[in-house]
């Protein structure tokens, strides 16, 4: 709930950017996609953009139009979600793709 409400007292200001430190952390899976969801409908009306910071990197494949990938406090690599996903290029960014576990298998491995 807390999240909610910082969310909301965030978009009283009428932002055109809001940056989001964590704000699924210690969620469970259904209430993070709710949040997730808001978070991308109020995006839709109120026309502001987000940047998240997480640890998450397989939630920010999935809702991210760029990803930042950073190390030590600086950024490795910067490129869309979708080739950071099919072709990343630093090998800090591959180890930490290769460092979640796939549900479906090995990518590009069709599980049967």
């Amino acid at each position: 709930m807390r999240q909610r409400v910082m969310i909301a007292m965030a978009l009283a200001l009428r932002p055109q950017l809001m940056v989001m430190d964590e704000p699924t952390t210690a969620l469970d899976v259904l209430v993070q996609r709710e949040i997730l969801r808001q978070i991308s409908q109020l995006r839709a009306e109120f026309g502001f953009s987000v940047i998240f910071i997480t640890h998450d990197l397989p939630l920010l494949l999935e809702i991210s139009d760029r990803i930042a990938i950073m190390r030590e406090g600086e950024i490795v690599e910067l490129d869309t979600a979708e080739r950071i996903w099919n072709a990343p290029q630093d090998e800090y960014t591959r180890t930490l793709l290769s460092s979640f576990p796939r549900l479906t298998g090995e990518k590009g491995v069709v599980v049967r």
